[in-house]
């Protein structure tokens, strides 16, 4: 029973366990908690921290400061771009970093890894403002080599 009891707070404490940030993800990604993997494409919204695994790194999409994109029923002359802002840790380390949907720099290098913006949804539509909770841009994260 003592055993028993040793074991099950061993796994407890490992669980628990946040050098990674998996414990973290335990929830499913309920609270604003999102899991994902390097180099796999992962979604954020509005306040939402994605932890990446078997790394101590976590972004956060803090705003989307700028959209200045096309609207889908529009012809434009030009694409338009869209600003994120994101706040990044790894460990002790913290920074904030604003990535574009269209100009540079539409990625950001901190502490060996890459976090690179794929896409920002929903498409505008003409004379319907995008509430800030319906942001969802889509994110890889990588190690940067050399």
């Amino acid at each position: 029973m003592r055993a028993a009891l040793y074991a099950a707070s061993l796994v407890t404490i490992l669980a628990c366990s946040t050098g990674t940030g998996l414990a973290r993800c335990a929830d499913g990604g309920a609270g604003g908690v999102v899991c994902a993997r390097l180099g796999e494409e992962f979604d954020l919204r509005v306040s939402q921290t994605a932890y990446i695994a078997d790394t101590r790194l976590s972004i956060q999409l803090t705003a989307v400061p700028e959209d200045s994109r096309c609207p889908q029923d529009v012809v434009c002359v030009w694409a338009g771009n869209a600003r994120v802002s994101l706040a990044l840790r790894d460990g002790a380390n913290a920074d904030a970093a604003d990535v574009n949907s269209t100009l540079e720099p539409r990625a950001v290098e901190r502490w060996g890894y890459r976090v690179e913006l794929v896409d920002v949804r929903p498409v505008p539509v003409s004379g319907q403002p995008i509430p800030a909770q319906a942001y969802v841009i889509r994110l890889v994260a990588r190690r940067v080599s050399g």
